[in-house]
């Protein structure tokens, strides 16, 4: 009769900090609804559910799947808001179906002591296994007002075996609701996501969102396809992540809009460690196997906006103060984003021949031919990178690129193809090879306005040993309305000049007070 234990009265008082050990007199006296369980979990609630009193062993060995739904639907049934697990290792050892092994509960999180101690685990033997948490949304339409922390969330991947095509067990999977948030949790080892929000096709606009989420100070390792992917949310935000390991088929984070009938809004990533130094990509991206990866990426895939016009569905994302080590920032055909002070570090390897890669370390670049693609800045970002150039534009208007700091890209520190916009006050030293130089920023294709002011490019020793030509270098013809603007730019020790401009429109750009240092 452990379960009478468990308050169900009008006190809705639990004692299940930890087997046998009581609520101090301070918090018996106030009733509250927060309880510490160690330094790396803050208001954790003292109103929960104890698994263990619903039969969980958490011995690494009995199947605890029975007693972990068991403990959701009672916490649900009465009012209970979370469910907590003692140290442990609760093996989940049942099949579930396409959707899920354990459904999720409207209202009720689920808290751990922390991902050092207290461990979910798929048991081994798998063929292409189901995602472990999922939202059955047939009979729990909305998952909302739910924290999940202070777990270690394992696929057991190296146990399981799988289809080359399959990637979909996931962690937690929630398709529609509100205030989600997982902080303090590790996932490893899913042959999928880590984490996955919204992921629909509804033939009515926004027929399941989530909105309201946080994910945070949680540890993403060996996850196959992405540690989270956001698609179908308005306002999530990614912090304080640390990203590693094997895997990574699409990216770190994935804000991913997939139809005409999802909003993908205001997704923010900052302040995240993306180190891809320490493991290797799957084999299925072909080609050479390499450690570069998309740290987060952007875009609207399959069908593509509707008549190949831009929207005001997807954008408004936010992506800054990221550490990225071997990685990327990827903004396909999404509009109205920001990505300032990021850091790269990347060192050479050869992706010739890898999908879901391309060179630059930042590349904001249209895909799909659409019209209006808008407002994509990229400011105040430091990258070194041996992979390719430093930032990419591709036909996109009102963009702007300031304040970057660009060292060793082996092509252009900044090109420019059909984009409109702002450069301004870019510090772009050494890009190029020997036997390919390059310049500081290249322009190619027709745009009507370009702004280029106050750059400063070169290389960092004299003689044969540079590599950069121009520090701007007009690459081909530009039929847009207003010629180019291309002022106080300056260079040092540059192969050939400063400015470069095409020879079939010689004294077409508006170029003035462009010297050597």
């Amino acid at each position: 009769m452990k379960k009478l234990l468990v308050l169900v009265a009008s006190l809705c008082l639990v004692a299940c900090k930890k087997e046998n050990t009581p609520l101090n007199s301070s918090q018996s006296a106030s009733f509250s609804n927060s309880l510490t369980i160690n330094s790396s979990i803050s208001a954790a609630s003292s109103v929960s559910v104890n698994v263990k009193d619903h039969g969980a062993k958490g011995d690494g060995a009995t199947d605890d799947t029975e007693a972990i739904k068991s403990a959701l639907l009672f916490a649900k049934a009465n009012g209970i808001s979370n469910i907590y697990f003692p140290n442990g290792t609760y093996m989940v050892g049942q099949t579930g179906n396409g959707g899920g092994i354990i459904q999720l509960v409207d209202g009720v999180g689920m808290t751990g002591d922390g991902p050092s101690t207290c461990h979910i685990k798929l048991t081994g033997g798998r063929k292409n296994p189901n995602p472990l948490f999922y939202q059955y949304y047939v009979g729990t339409p909305s998952i909302s007002n739910v924290v999940i922390q202070g777990i270690d969330f394992n696929g057991n991947l190296a146990s399981q075996t799988f289809d080359a095509s399959y990637q979909f067990c996931t962690a937690l999977s929630i398709n529609n609701g509100k205030n989600i948030e997982v902080k303090n949790c590790k996932f490893q080892s899913f042959r999928g996501d880590g984490l996955l929000f919204g992921d629909v096709f509804e033939p009515s606009l926004n027929a399941r969102i989530v909105t309201g989420v946080k994910v945070h100070d949680c540890e993403f390792y060996n996850i196959y396809r992405e540690a989270t992917m956001f698609c179908c949310v308005n306002g999530a935000s990614f912090y304080n992540n640390n990203v590693h390991g094997d895997g990574y088929l699409v990216g770190g984070v994935d804000i991913e809009r997939h139809s005409i009938n999802e909003a993908v809004l205001n997704v923010t990533v900052y302040d995240n460690t993306f180190n891809f130094g320490d493991g290797y990509g799957p084999v299925e991206r072909g080609g050479p196997k390499v450690r570069y990866r998309r740290a987060v990426t952007m875009g609207f895939f399959y069908d593509g906006y509707k008549n190949g016009i831009v929207d005001s569905l997807s954008g408004h994302h936010k992506i800054y103060n990221n550490k990225i080590y071997q990685g990327q920032i990827d903004c396909w055909n999404i509009v109205n984003v920001s990505l300032s002070g990021n850091t790269f570090n990347n060192t050479y390897e050869n992706i010739a021949g890898v999908s879901y890669l391309t060179a630059p370390a930042i590349n904001v670049s249209d895909n799909a031919e659409a019209t209006g693609l808008i407002n994509v800045n990229a400011d105040n970002n430091v990258i070194h990178s041996e992979i390719g150039s430093g930032i990419t534009f591709k036909n996109y208007t009102k963009v702007t690129a300031n304040g970057n700091t660009i060292t060793d890209t082996p092509l252009d520190g900044i090109s420019i193809l059909g984009t409109s916009g702002t450069f301004y006050g870019n510090k772009i030293t050494d890009v190029g090879t020997l036997t390919a130089p390059a310049s500081g920023i290249l322009i190619n294709g027709n745009a009507s306005g370009l702004y280029i002011a106050s750059n400063t490019a070169g290389n960092t020793t004299a003689g044969t040993n540079r590599t950069t030509d121009y520090v701007i270098k007009i690459g081909s013809a530009n039929n847009g309305a207003v010629a180019p603007k291309i002022v106080n730019n300056k260079g040092k020790n540059t192969l050939k000049g400063i400015v470069s401009e095409y020879y079939y429109q010689l004294n077409y750009v508006q170029a003035s007070n462009n010297t050597a240092l």
